[in-house]
């Protein structure tokens, strides 16, 4: 039996990947790379992105939570994983298990991470997170002595880096200043890494890169800073298909709560694509999609399942005709900070709304 087509899909290429990886190389200078896989890879996919990365030879990946870990230890992975989120003590026996690198942000955690790696019989690797302005984890500067002081004195606690997190590095120059230079007051011992470099914190101050730079949103083809955005290439195109053309008359109403009114005899196109796969219910009567090489707007409700566009304009669109969503057709390029506009919201959620139903196909 032939396989069916897709009705919405999105395709995550590795040579944009690739080149992305080496313009952030080259931006981050002698800095090594933690590149960020973490909520399924920003939505284009943890496992096969995982092992590309490994492939490339990064020397550690980040992920948030211990069931990431577990899934990508059960898929072969085997560079370093440093666990960005909180931890449970739950959990502990599984992380030193997986050979997970724990966060640690108290002397308490620390303790209870000691006392684990203790009863297992074999040291825990962990870093030690510094708040100096994010407010979320970390230790407070004045305890941050006594906590790494702790971890390089444990027989059975390793510690391989020390870093913080930019808060506004996207937009607040003086506030990010602030923070490199609470995050350099703190004296660590000789040869650990140390970092606090995001994707906005590597552009905004690339003087902080320091010996490790944890790029997310810059790997996946967005730069916060837009001035950069030429040097980086998006990895994700997501598509979907016209399962139907219809003529309606003037006046007729459209979708859900009929909040669009034709103001003339139009063509409408039906594309298999709606909020169940992601799209923005926020879009509706202002989206846009990319069909037969133009930018068709969305008319109507986004539902569930599918959206409905105006397909008035030449060449009219056909049933089974690609739609692009995120990405280039023709000479139009509909980006994931335009959506994001849009929609309200930041490129971010664009990609991790982007529900399982949606095929990733990776090439």
């Amino acid at each position: 039996m032939s396989a069916l087509p897709e009705r919405s899909w999105c395709e995550i290429r590795a040579s944009a990947l690739r080149h992305n990886l080496r313009a952030l190389k080259a931006w981050a200078g002698s800095a090594e790379l933690m590149p960020l896989v973490k909520a399924d890879a920003y939505g284009h996919g943890m496992l096969p992105l995982a092992h590309w990365f490994e492939e490339a030879g990064c020397p550690w990946i980040g992920c948030a939570s211990v069931h990431e870990g577990r899934t990508l230890r059960d898929a072969g992975i085997r560079t370093r994983i440093l666990l960005l989120s909180g931890f449970l003590p739950q959990e502990l026996d599984e992380i030193h298990r997986l050979h997970l690198v724990l966060t640690l942000s108290s002397l308490p955690e620390a303790r209870q991470a000691a006392a684990t790696a203790r009863r297992r019989g074999r040291p825990m690797e962990v870093q030690v997170k510094i708040d100096t302005g994010m407010g979320r984890l970390g230790a407070a500067l004045p305890d941050a002595p006594g906590l790494l002081r702790f971890v390089w004195n444990s027989p059975h606690l390793t510690l391989t880096g020390v870093y913080s997190h930019y808060a506004s590095a996207d937009s607040d120059r003086a506030l990010t200043r602030g923070q490199w230079e609470k995050f350099q007051s703190i004296s660590t011992p000789a040869g650990i890494p140390r970092h606090i470099c995001n994707s906005a914190g590597m552009f905004a101050l690339p003087s902080s890169c320091g010996d490790l730079v944890r790029p997310g949103l810059a790997l996946y083809g967005v730069c916060p800073l837009s001035r950069h955005q030429h040097l980086l290439r998006p990895v994700m195109t997501w598509k979907s298909r016209v399962v139907a053309v219809r003529s309606h008359p003037r006046g007729a109403t459209l979708s859900y709560g009929a909040t669009f009114r034709t103001p003339r005899a139009m063509q409408v196109a039906v594309v298999a694509v709606g909020y169940g796969d992601g799209l923005f219910r926020a879009l509706s009567n202002r989206g846009e999609v990319l069909c037969r090489g133009h930018r068709r707007r969305i008319l109507g409700r986004v539902t569930m399942d599918q959206i409905l566009i105006d397909a008035s304009a030449a060449p009219l669109p056909r049933k089974g005709d690609e739609v692009v969503l995120l990405g280039t057709q023709g000479a139009e390029t509909l980006t994931p900070q335009a959506m994001a506009r849009q929609a309200g919201t930041i490129p971010y959620e664009i990609w991790c709304h982007i529900t399982d139903r949606v095929k990733k196909v990776h090439c």
